[in-house]
C-alpha cells in the first residue's frame, strides 16, 4: 500500500505518518533496532543517525532508511 503524508519541517517520516494515522512498525525511535526500515523510492532526505546493526551501509546504498530517523527534504 502506498500512502502520501504531509511532513512538517523537522518531522521524521515516522512522526508525519503517525500524525496522519498511518501505523508503521516502530520500536525504539532511536535508530537502534531497524524495525522501521523502509525502502525509499523517490525524493531526497536526511538519513539521520543510526547504528549499523539497525541499517548497514549496503542497505543504505540500496535505498533503505529508518523511518524513525529520516527527514524528508
Amino acid at each position: 500500500v502506498t500512502r502520501f503524508v504531509e511532513a512538517r519541517p523537522g518531522d521524521t517520516v515516522a512522526d508525519a505518518a503517525y500524525r496522519a494515522g498511518v501505523n508503521i512498525p516502530l520500536d525504539c525511535r532511536d535508530g537502534a533496532c531497524g524495525t522501521c526500515r523502509c525502502k525509499v523510492e523517490s525524493g531526497s532526505f536526511d538519513p539521520g543517525s543510526y547504528i549499523e546493526e539497525a541499517l548497514s551501509e549496503e542497505e543504505a546504498a540500496e535505498g533503505f532508511a529508518l523511518a524513525c530517523q529520516m527527514k524528508p527534504r
